[in-house]
């Protein structure tokens, strides 16, 4: 799975990296995949699994799976 993290996600993955290549050997549940990294699920606002919308509670990905995740959007 290539994982892309937007925002200031991107510092909860190793590296400080905003991208990411995670290998899966089944389908998984994204939650538990961000939770791995210690990614608050509160943070993530958005997140699009090869360019659709997903609801990150309910969505399974595997390891073909492009998920970008993206925090609130603050400022003016």
């Amino acid at each position: 799975m290539k994982l892309y993290a937007g925002g200031n996600l991107d510092f909860y993955l190793p590296g400080h990296r905003n991208r990411l290549d995670v290998e899966l050997k089944e389908p998984a549940r994204l939650s538990e995949i961000l939770a791995g990294f210690g990614i608050p699920l509160a943070e993530v606002h958005l997140v699009a699994v090869n360019g659709e919308l997903v609801d990150l509670a309910e969505t399974v990905v595997s390891d073909q799976d492009e998920v970008k995740i993206y925090p609130a959007i603050d400022g003016g």
